[in-house]
């Protein structure tokens, strides 16, 4: 039927009842008062709660209430039969399964019967016809009735799926089709099939979407059991159902990318029951097996926390919250999530540091069982609270093996500090976006007063720690199954009780860094080293027990480790502050070493005639007693590569004649400060270097044939503290001689620099500091470079130690490049002359005489604009604020 036909048929009821209405004699319309609405509302017969007659459908039943969107009801009106279409309304389809209401039916008052009722579609296609269960309406003047109907509708109810673990058959072996072992928390997607008891049918749900999350298990709290922990996994959505009962016959889980991981046939019994308009939670239960190799990685987990006397422990460092430890009041396979552990995806434990809990005793056997394992850290350097880059966890592991040695260069550069320029010229190169390891600390905030004395040594900015002897973990020994982690590549031990290594761990064969730090009671070297076939990275540092006791077998082992398995692969060497007094012939076979460090030694014998063929980018043996590098050919190593040579606080006497101008590569810094340099060697053969320092040496004359006559390059000169009273005249014509951009030479004796030092061999000079000599005039000449941005001649003494400097540099205003210019601690007198305001970092302190008209400059001060070192006690003149 066509609802156009009930139109026509309630437009004409609608005129019928207009003829029982009309008007007073006054004149009042009266039709209003005579009527009232009705509203219909309709519900599921299944759920409809009120006793009355049981209504009778004449069409099979909905499927789902929400199908229908129109009513149309025939009504009895004292034998006029009357029809209306109304629409069907509800919040969202979910909601309409609850009930619907229809619009509203405006109607004379008086006493109605109601017919029967049909339901059509969205599309006006009919879907039901019906009977009331209650007939009998009354429209009462003015006012609202609503009348219940009643429809045969499918019963349904909402299901809410949660996995739980199943550990009923835990010691079981895992049956079933799996297709790999996986952990509980992998689970992102499941199919769910569930079948009614009563009718056979199966339904499945494909590819729910979980969310795995850990809460406290409310059962074992109430047994007693206070903080367990245990974990689910639920999805959100709400399903349908038709009522009944029901079981689940079956599941399959899924990973994050939807690859199936097993499907269970047979899962463990999970009856439920569902009910018209009502939520019900299903519970799957997902099995857990004790053989799993994950499961058992986390009781090996708990042994080694038993036996390293893990109820004691608290830890005690940066990582972790002060006083952690680890904790197993949880569901077995939550055992993995411990301070220190970190997992694979598939919850193989990958990392195990144990630094910083402060473990003592005997690593159990069960140590072999984490064969996934990929780091191990039984201590480090970090115990001590420095900071390692190469450990840094915000970076993966592979990003830490590609960057090796530039970890190793950050490590360094930020505990053993490169010599320092002076500040002045620091600046200067500051000031043209120039950055080097000599200017590092002044990038960190540190000023030239905290990096020198007063006499210009540099300070030990970060000392390193003297931890020879001391215990930070009480480690006595390791199993010989430690043999049984092939995977592991790195392996810290550190700041330990331990005596010996296991001959087993020759097996490691896939460790590739193996650091064995500070352990004063292995009283002799592990000649295991030597035989373990990958090392990249050898650290054998704060060991110097092993020169104490056993120095026969110390020279033997690094004899060994150059001649060792891996001496074809090692990159990286650490020695410091072993005592060990040479350096073998073996180490020349290690051909792919890059940075050698053997600092805080006694060293005084290298390899006969250098290291040959190794090719290093970082030599480090400063604190040592070297006095000669040997060579062959003139080279005591190919310098190709090489980035950082420092040889500080040794004996040597001559500039090792090691470095040629004659290559293509410029090594980024040479350091032999504070050694006994004279000078170079007569037939010097030159040098390629950005940095060239030679603080804090003897060298009393400029060595002329350094930039003239061997067409060195060198950008930046340090040569601070020499006691050097002549620069001779020559010096700067070599053919890169241009190529000098800082001059640092303070702290010595010059009184004058020499006539040629002029702008035409020198155009690039960005900074000069002449502080801390004995200048009585002022030495205009480097002012002739136009590139000439900081000079500093600060601190000038005669022979009797009295200020010597009165002269202010008159005209020096004129200079356009200048942004810095350091007078004080001189004898200043009046300033008769033009301040500049692009000279904006001026120093006149400590010059208790000047008289200094500040007018010029007074602006950009108060602005912030221009930085003015001076004393309050001084006469500043024409800018009070300075003296306020």
């Amino acid at each position: 039927m066509k609802l156009f036909k009930l139109i026509l048929l309630a437009t004409a009821t609608c005129m019928a009842m207009t003829l029982l209405g009309g008007c007073s004699e006054d004149g009042t319309d009266n039709r209003e008062l005579d009527y009232g609405h009705v509203q219909f509302k309709l519900y599921k017969e299944v759920s409809y709660e009120k006793t009355t007659l049981a209504g009778r459908a004449v069409q099979t039943q909905l499927d789902y209430l929400s199908d229908a969107t129109k009513v149309t009801v025939r009504l009895d009106y004292n034998g006029t039969m009357l029809a209306q279409t109304l629409t069907l309304d509800a919040a969202d389809k979910d909601a309409a399964e609850y009930g619907l209401r229809s619009t509203k039916l405006k109607l004379l008052t008086g006493n109605y019967r109601v017919v029967a009722f049909s339901l059509y579609d969205k599309h006006d296609e009919l879907l039901y016809n019906g009977l009331p269960q209650q007939n009998e309406l009354t429209v009462a003047a003015g006012g609202l009735t609503t009348h219940d109907l009643t429809v045969n509708v499918m019963p349904r109810g909402k299901v809410r799926v949660t996995l739980l673990k199943d550990m009923s058959d835990f010691v079981r072996t895992r049956a079933g089709n799996v297709n790999r072992q996986y952990t509980f928390d992998e689970i992102k997607h499941t199919d769910l099939t569930v079948q009614n008891t009563e009718t056979n049918d199966l339904t499945t749900f494909e590819k729910l979407p979980m969310e795995f999350a850990i809460h406290f298990d409310e059962q074992n709290e109430a047994n007693g059991t206070f903080g367990y922990q245990t974990s689910s996994s639920k999805c959100d959505s709400l399903l349908s159902l038709p009522a009944g009962e029901y079981r689940i016959v079956s599941y399959v889980t899924y990973d994050k990318n939807k690859t199936a991981l097993e499907t269970n046939d047979r899962p463990a019994a999970a009856n439920f029951t569902v009910e018209d308009n009502e939520t019900t939670e299903i519970k799957a239960k997902i099995a857990l097996y004790e053989s799993d190799e994950y499961i058992k990685d986390y009781y090996a987990l708990k042994a080694i926390w038993e036996a390293l006397d893990g109820p004691r422990w608290s830890y005690a460092g940066e990582s972790y919250n002060p006083g952690a430890n680890w904790d197993f009041n949880k569901d077995p396979d939550l055992w993995g999530a411990q301070p220190g552990v970190q997992l694979h995806d598939n919850g193989r434990v990958a990392r195990l540091d144990l630094s910083g809990f402060g473990f003592r005793g005997d690593m159990p056997a069960a140590i072999g069982q984490l064969t996934e394992m990929i780091e191990l850290y039984l201590g480090t350097q970090n115990d001590k609270n420095y900071y390692d880059p190469t450990e840094d966890l915000a970076t993966s592991m592979a990003n830490r093996a590609r960057n090796r040695k530039a970890n190793h260069k950050a490590y360094y550069e930020k505990h053993h500090p490169a010599t320092q320029m002076s500040w002045p010229c620091a600046l200067a190169l500051r000031e043209h976006d120039i950055h080097t390891p000599s200017t590092a600390l002044y990038d960190e905030g540190y000023t030239e007063n905290q990096i020198f004395d007063t006499q210009g040594n540099q300070l030990n900015i970060r000392p390193a720690a003297n931890l020879h002897g001391k215990i930070c973990n009480g480690l006595k020994s390791l199993p010989k199954e430690i043999g049984n982690l092939k995977k592991l590549e790195i392996l810290n031990i550190a700041n330990s009780e331990i005596k010996e290594l296991p001959a087993e761990m020759v097996q490691l064969e896939s460790c590739t860094d193996l650091e064995l730090y500070n352990c004063p009671k292995m009283e002799q070297f592990p000649q295991v080293l030597a035989e373990m076939p990958k090392l990249v990275s050898l650290n054998i540092s704060e060991n110097k027990q092993w020169s104490e006791h056993d120095p026969d077998g110390l020279a033997a082992g690094l004899e060994a480790i150059g001649n060792g398995k891996s001496q074809s692969v090692l990159q990286l060497f650490y020695c410091r502050n072993n005592n060990v007094t040479a350096i073998p012939d073996s180490f020349r076979n290690l051909k792919k070493l890059g940075a050698l460090d053997m600092c805080e030694n006694k060293i005084s014998k290298l390899p006969a005639g250098g290291l040959g063929e190794v090719a290093p980018t970082e030599i480090r043996l400063d604190h040592n007693l070297i006095e000669e590098f040997p060579t062959t050919n003139g080279k005591f190593c190919p310098m190709e590569d090489m980035e950082t040579f420092s040889a500080t606080y040794n004996k040597l006497k001559v500039f090792p004649n090691i470095f040629s101008s004659k290559g293509k590569y410029v090594i980024k810094t040479v350091d032999f400060s504070y050694n006994e340099i004279e000078k170079l060697p007569d037939d010097f053969n030159g040098i390629l270097v950005n940095t060239l320092t030679l603080a804090n040496n003897k060298i009393k004359v400029f060595p002329k044939e350094l930039l003239s006559g061997t067409n060195s390059y060198v950008s930046y000169i340090i040569l601070r503290g020499n006691g050097m009273t002549e620069i001779p005249e020559g010096s700067f014509k070599g053919e890169f001689a241009a190529s000098l951009a800082s001059l640092d030479l303070t702290y010595n004796r010059l009184k004058e620099l020499p006539k040629d030092f002029t702008a035409e061999d020198l155009p690039y000079l960005y900074g000069v500091d002449l502080s801390y000599n004995a200048f009585a005039s002022f030495p205009y000449k480097p002012l002739n470079s136009s590139g000439l941005t900081v000079f500093a001649v600060r601190g000038q003494r005669d022979d009797n130690g009295a200020r010597c400097l009165r002269e202010w540099p008159t005209g020096i205003y004129k200079h356009t490049g200048l942004r810095g210019l350091f007078l004080g601690s001189n004898d200043l007198r009046k300033v008769d002359d033009k301040i500049s305001y692009l000279i904006y970092n001026l120093d006149i302190s400590d010059n208790p005489n000047i008289v200094f008209d500040a007018s010029d400059i007074c602006i950009y001060w108060r602005n912030g604009a221009y930085m003015l070192v001076y004393d309050k006690t001084q006469k500043i003149i024409n800018c009070d604020e300075m003296l306020q």
